[in-house]
C-alpha cells in the first residue's frame, strides 16, 4: 500500500484543497473484511464481488472541490429600519462572514437602492466586489456599518446589475461556482416602473425573467432568494426560475438574526457543486480504471458508477457518473448521493485509480 503523505481534509463550501495522495486503498475495511472508521484514510475497500481494490489500485488522489462565490443583494430600503430587520440582518452576515471554517469561500455585497435607484450599470458595480474569506471579511463588515435605509425595492435594475457583473465574473473564473442571492423584506414596488436608465419595468414578472436568464444562461448562476418577513410567497417564483426553489423564509417575529444566519449557512451547502475535476495524473488515466470512494467519519464507502444523470436512479445514494464517458475531466455525483456527501463538513471524496471500475448492476 502506498503511504499517506497528506490527511487534508475536504470541507464543503471551502475553496478547492490542493490534491494530497494517500493509502492505495482509500479505506473501508480491513483483510478480515471488517470496516474501518475512515478517519485515517486507511485500510481496503472491496467491490461487491469482495475483490480488494488496493490490490491493484496504482495511485488515489483527493478530489478537488470546486469553490463558490456569492454574491448578495442586500435590501436596505426604508421599510428594513422597522422591526430591528436591518440590525439582525447585519449582525447575521458579520457573523457568516467571520467564520473560520469559510475560508475561502467567495463574497461580494451589494446594496439596493443606490442614488439612482433604476441604473443597471450602478448594480453592476457591487459595493464590495467578490474576494475570499478570511480576507473579504474586513471590507465587508466595514461596509454594512456604512448603511443607512431609504427608498424603494428596485429588485429588477438590481438583479439586472448583478447578472451582468456575474457574467463576467464567471467567464472570467471558471473554475469557480457563482451564486446569487437576493435577501429583501419586500417584492418590486412602483420604483423604476418607467423603465428610466435602461432598466426594465420594476415588476414580480420582470424578476422572474431575470433570475431565469440568470439560471438558464452560459455560464449558469442560480439565485437564491431570502424574505426578511412572512408576507412574501411572491418571491417563491423568483427562486423557483433561479433553479434554487423557494424564498427561504425569515419570520420577523422570531429571532432574526439567527434564522437569518441559518438561512445563509444552508444556502453555502445547498450550493456546493457535487462535480469534482479528476487528479492529474503523469498520463491519461483510463476511465475504465477510476473509481470514487467517500471518506466519512462513519466509515468508507466505495461509490458505484451508473453511466450518466438519466442513470441515477439505479443507486441514488451511491451513484456516480463523468462529464464525458470517453474523455471524462469530472465526477459528478448523482442528485441523493450529492445530499449525503453535502451532510458531513468532514467528509471527502477520493479518486482511485488502476482498478477495474465498479459499476451497478
Amino acid at each position: 500500500m502506498l503511504r499517506r503523505i497528506s490527511r487534508a481534509l475536504f470541507v464543503c463550501g471551502a475553496a478547492a484543497l490542493a490534491l494530497a495522495p494517500v493509502a492505495s486503498g482509500c479505506g473501508g475495511g480491513d483483510d478480515d473484511g471488517n470496516k474501518n472508521n475512515g478517519n485515517d484514510g486507511g485500510g481496503i475497500v472491496r467491490d461487491d464481488s469482495g475483490n480488494t481494490l488496493s490490490k491493484c489500485a496504482t495511485e488515489s488522489k483527493q478530489a478537488e472541490v470546486r469553490p463558490l462565490d456569492l454574491l448578495i443583494g442586500l435590501d436596505t430600503s426604508f421599510s428594513m429600519d422597522f422591526d430591528h430587520k436591518w440590525t439582525s440582518v447585519q449582525a447575521a452576515l458579520k457573523a457568516f462572514v467571520a467564520n473560520p471554517t469559510l475560508n475561502g469561500l467567495g463574497m461580494g455585497l451589494q446594496y439596493f437602492p443606490l442614488r439612482k435607484q433604476c441604473s443597471v450599470a450602478d448594480y453592476s458595480a457591487p459595493a464590495v466586489a467578490i474576494a475570499d474569506l478570511p480576507g473579504a471579511a474586513t471590507p465587508l463588515s466595514q461596509s454594512l456599518d456604512g448603511q443607512q435605509m431609504f427608498g424603494g425595492t428596485p429588485l429588477v435594475p438590481m438583479l439586472e446589475g448583478l447578472n451582468q457583473y456575474m457574467k463576467t465574473w464567471t467567464t472570467a473564473h471558471p473554475e469557480r461556482k457563482p451564486v446569487i442571492v437576493i435577501a429583501t423584506d419586500g417584492i418590486p414596488d412602483d420604483t423604476c416602473q418607467g423603465a428610466d436608465n435602461g432598466a426594465k419595468p420594476n415588476t414580480i414578472d420582470n424578476a422572474v425573467a431575470e433570475a431565469k436568464a440568470s439560471f438558464e444562461g452560459s455560464p449558469s448562476v442560480g439565485v437564491f432568494v431570502i424574505g426578511v418577513g412572512t408576507e412574501l410567497t411572491a418571491l417563491n417564483a423568483i427562486g423557483q426560475a433561479g433553479g434554487t426553489g423557494n424564498a427561504i423564509l425569515v419570520d420577523t417575529s422570531k429571532d432574526v438574526e439567527k434564522a437569518f444566519l441559518d438561512a445563509l449557512t444552508s444556502i453555502r451547502k445547498t450550493a456546493i457543486p457535487c462535480d469534482y475535476a479528476i487528479p492529474a495524473l503523469g498520463s491519461t488515466p483510463d476511465p475504465n480504471k477510476i473509481n470514487v470512494n467517500y471518506i466519512a467519519p462513519s466509515g468508507n464507502e466505495l461509490f458505484l458508477y451508473v453511466g450518466s444523470a438519466l442513470d441515477c436512479s439505479k443507486a441514488e445514494e451511491t451513484g456516480w457518473y463523468f462529464d464525458n464517458a470517453t474523455a471524462p475531466t469530472k465526477v459528478i455525483l448523482c442528485p441523493k448521493t450529492c445530499d449525503k456527501v453535502k451532510s458531513s463538513d468532514q467528509g471527502r471524496i477520493d479518486v482511485v485509480f488502476g482498478c477495474d471500475r465498479v459499476s451497478v448492476k
